[in-house]
């Protein structure tokens, strides 16, 4: 056997554990690749009425399947839904109409109709409303997409 020194053999071992990462990453992104759905949590879209019943600059509320209160707004550039959940310390958020903002009772929160922070401690931190998925069809049909909920199998 030929005498290899401590440098080239390190060298040796250093490319091996490379090249297995490597081709480790490799095989993990193809099985993400192939099995894309099943790592995505599954989504549902309820309907939350047409889009003639909400007036410009109205906020509806309604519940997903997990009972979290969404406010599903018009605006003139479309349909906006948004949790009422504040993003500061997870208090209720809810829609002033007159002052056309959405409010956080607990640290006096304000965000505006696109959910960004205005003033309190959300605006501090920059924290926006979180938003929730809304499309509206060819018919008119408002729909919110959300997060499906396991069914117990009995």
């Amino acid at each position: 056997m030929a005498d290899v020194s401590r440098r080239s053999w390190l060298a040796s071992v250093a490319m091996g554990i490379g090249l297995a990462l490597s081709y480790g990453t490799l095989a993990v992104q193809g099985v993400l690749f192939l099995l894309p759905e099943r790592l995505k949590p599954r989504t549902r879209k309820l309907f939350t009425g047409n889009a003639d019943q909400y007036e410009v600059g109205s906020v509806r509320s309604f519940y997903d399947l997990e009972g979290n209160l969404i406010l599903v707004s018009r605006t003139s550039d479309g349909f906006q839904a948004f949790s009422s959940t504040c993003p500061h310390l997870g208090c209720r958020v809810h829609w002033e109409a007159d002052k056309r903002q959405f409010f956080c009772p607990c640290h006096n929160g304000v965000f505006d109709v696109n959910g960004a922070p205005v003033s309190g401690p959300p605006a501090d931190g920059g924290q926006h409303l979180y938003p929730v998925s809304v499309e509206v069809d060819a018919s008119g049909a408002v729909f919110m997409e959300v997060k499906d909920v396991k069914r117990r199998r009995t």
